[in-house]
């Protein structure tokens, strides 16, 4: 099955790993692309924060943590749900 066309680097790589393991109904299929595309998303945001400060000036000028740290939690958190309701395993670690 081939991946869609926009995903790239671990997209791409989830894609393939995951559809050459499992075979997918159209929902699933669905679901797996939203998931490859978050995976794109947390490289773009990690990449974002290789050239970011940690802390950053906040509205009043305060220091505050970077929101593209919050960001990749939610991220992270939103594949974890997508791959969890996949259900799909790693056979090799359990």
């Amino acid at each position: 099955m081939r991946p869609p066309d926009h995903l790239a680097g671990s997209g791409h790589t989830l894609w393939t790993t995951i559809t050459r393991d499992y075979e997918l109904s159209t929902a699933e299929q669905t679901i797996l692309a939203e998931a490859c595309s978050t995976a794109d998303e947390l490289d773009r945001l990690r990449d974002a924060l290789s050239d970011a400060s940690t802390i950053v000036t906040g509205s009043t000028q305060q220091p505050v943590v970077n929101r593209l740290f919050d960001e990749l939690r939610k991220h992270r958190d939103t594949l974890a749900r997508l791959l969890a309701h996949l259900q799909v395993t790693d056979d090799a670690n359990t």
